[in-house]
């Protein structure tokens, strides 16, 4: 039973003054891949913990000097070790001792003598919770990095106003000359789109003369302090031109010391783009999920004025396929598909890890990509998406049938929606993760606990006790088990235990009964309980007899003389959950240990049951007398042998 050793194995320090246990321990956790130390009293073990700390401690209570218990809470109390994971090992068996061990700040605890692959299962559990609660504080912090990173990177271009007209220079242009005063001088090369009066109209005559008032003023005052400064001066107004509102930048720049050159383009198109990055980015902060990503690639199209845009997300660990969040393709969205990188220029930004853009001919350079040849594509610009752990986990694309300029407004853009887009999809991914695993904690739970216990324990982590007036107990012991485990291998013999509790298990459900815990080669379930049932001891019963059967089926399958050792006791119990950390369902009570003692003072291949039990059974099953027993803390006891069922 091997974990998996790349991410989970880990320095286990065992601190316990038995040798033979120490050694036992170590041998068996260093075959499956773990560094071991070992310390033989508690002053040892506190010095290794804190000069190297570990990733788990196995810590005995009873030991010579400083006790477990002790040198758990002094760990506790320092800073460098409080969370490290302790497990206790202990030969006491007494509640008082376990909800000791979890008070004093253990997570598990387990019972002396032990079955080695009962430790390694509860080892790999508490190293796969460490490794998953340290994951998530480092994705969390990190996607709020990255969070405040797009904020300061969103800041700076809405400052960035050079960065964000160099996005759109698509600018027709009007050249003219003006006096300090303002006339027209010249119109070098007009461009009769942007005049608001005809050339001719405009030649000698004061911008006032020409222009309304306020734009006006904003030109002269523009003109006036270019050639005072003599350096160039940018002025930016709105006009109405043939019915449409206009905006236009004039760019001022002194030829002389009372003249100026002025060269006046139309910028309504980049102001309606600055506005739609603005809007897009501010609107895709309050998105999540499909919404943002569809708002995403439609902002692209509209903002980079390109005919296609896709957003992935990795979808194999080797990073040779894709699976798109949102393709957006003339005007709509399409269905999202999952491609192969090989061949594809989306390939060579994921594998690079950085930003590529071909401006023409991208059909040419990458010849094996039929997508490229259906969608009529001339040119591509792509940019990973990058986790806050530096792992690409998918890539943004823009594609157009028309040549595309690569500039660096271009890449800023797609930079400024990769890391939103990254954040999100990261965001996603640690969701999915984290369903994931509260999933199997779920299962896990479920497993450990009855469910309607489970489903209390959601709200209420406080001890959960309850009394019932009646159940029946069932212990089982496999005898022939220990010889069996002295002559085969230890995987062999934990593979043959696991089959034949699974068995068991299955009897279990079959008949109703809850499994309260197996220890060693030992089984023990309960009938009445959580939930009352009149018939419990009928079901436990009929569990017994299946038992002989499916342990018969496992001795003729393995050659070994394997058989059942099994006592039955009815009465009240207590039953619930103690433990603040880690939960067992488990019974107490003066029947309790009676229906043990029926076990343990049984014979190989017989079911021996208390007079209650009998009294309960006695019109349904035939039964043999078996007189009077000693039973430890009881005195003699009638018990019964239980045969089989009266036949219907």
């Amino acid at each position: 039973m091997n974990i998996n050793q790349e991410e989970f194995i880990g320095d286990i320090l065992i601190v316990d003054d038995n040798v033979d246990n120490i050694r036992f321990l170590s041998d068996f956790l260093m075959q499956q891949g773990y560094q071991v130390r070992k310390s033989i009293n508690g002053e040892v073990g506190l010095m290794a913990a804190r000069t190297v700390i570990p990733d788990l401690i196995l810590l005995d209570i009873n030991m010579p000097g400083i006790g477990g218990y002790e040198v758990c809470q002094k760990l506790k109390e320092d800073e460098k070790t409080r969370s490290t994971p302790i497990i206790f090992l202990s030969a006491g068996d007494e509640v008082k001792d376990k909800v000791k061990a979890f008070q004093v700040g253990g997570i598990d605890y387990i019972t002396k003598p032990f079955q080695l692959e009962e430790v390694l299962i509860r080892i790999q559990t508490q190293l796969q919770l460490k490794v998953l609660q340290k994951k998530l504080q480092n994705q969390n912090e990190a996607l709020q990095q990255t969070v405040t990173s797009l904020q300061t990177v969103t800041k700076n271009l809405e400052q960035s106003e050079a960065e964000l007209q160099a996005l759109f220079k698509a600018m027709t242009e009007s050249i003219l000359v003006f006096d300090g005063e303002g006339h027209y001088l010249k119109i070098a090369t007009p461009n009769t789109k942007l005049l608001y009066k005809p050339d001719q109209e405009r030649i000698g005559k004061k911008i006032h003369e020409i222009l309304p008032q306020k734009q006006a003023d904003i030109l002269l005052e523009g003109i006036q302090k270019a050639i005072k400064t003599q350096s160039q001066i940018e002025v930016e107004y709105r006009l109405t031109l043939n019915h449409k509102k206009t905006d236009l930048c004039a760019n001022l720049s002194p030829i002389s010391s009372t003249s100026v050159l002025c060269v006046i383009r139309d910028i309504s198109e980049r102001k309606r783009r600055e506005e739609a990055l603005k809007l897009i980015v501010e609107g895709t902060a309050s998105k999540t999920g499909h919404e943002f990503f569809r708002s995403c690639v439609r902002g692209l199209a509209e903002i980079l004025g390109v005919r296609y845009t896709v957003v992935t997300e990795c979808s194999t660990p080797e990073k040779m396929r894709v699976r798109t969040l949102a393709f957006w393709l003339q005007n709509n969205f399409i269905d999202n598909i999952e491609y192969d990188l090989k061949g594809t220029p989306c390939h060579e930004v994921i594998a690079n890890k950085e930003y590529s853009c071909y401006s023409d001919g991208i059909i040419n350079r990458f010849p094996q990509d039929q997508d490229l040849v259906e969608l009529k594509a001339r040119s591509y610009a792509g940019i990973p998406l990058i986790d806050s752990t530096g792992i690409v986990i998918g890539h943004i694309a823009v594609l157009d049938t028309n040549p595309m300029q690569d500039d660096q407004t271009r890449e800023l853009v797609l930079k400024i929606f990769a890391a939103r887009a990254g954040a999100e999809l990261e965001r996603q991914i640690t969701d999915r993760a984290l369903q994931e695993s509260q999933e199997r904690s779920e299962r896990l739970l479920l497993n450990i606990l009855p469910s309607t216990i489970a489903e209390r324990l959601k709200t209420d982590t406080s001890a959960i006790a309850e009394h019932f007036d009646e159940v029946t107990i069932l212990f089982a012991d496999i005898v022939g088990f220990t010889p069996l485990s002295i002559r085969v291998k230890p995987d062999e013999l934990v593979n043959i235990l696991n089959e034949i509790f699974s068995a068991f298990d299955e009897l279990t459900e079959k008949h109703g009964l809850e499994k309260i815990k197996t220890i060693g080669d030992a089984y023990m379930a309960v009938g009445g309980l959580p939930l009352p049932n009149t018939n419990h001891a009928e079901s436990v019963a009929q569990m017994a007899l299946d038992m002989q059967g499916a342990i018969a089926h496992f001795q003729a399958k393995y050659q070994e003389p394997l058989q059942m050792r099994i006592g039955i006791n009815t009465g009240s119990v207590v039953a619930g959950v103690i433990g603040v950390k880690k939960f067992i369902y488990d019974l107490w009570g003066d029947a309790v240990n009676v229906a043990s003692r029926m076990e343990s003072s049984g014979l190989p291949g017989k079911i021996q049951v208390t007079e209650n039990t009998y009294e309960r059974l006695k019109h349904r099953y035939n039964f043999e007398k078996r007189g009077q027993v000693e039973v430890k803390g009881k005195g003699e006891m009638t018990t019964y042998w239980l045969i089989d069922t009266y036949p219907h």
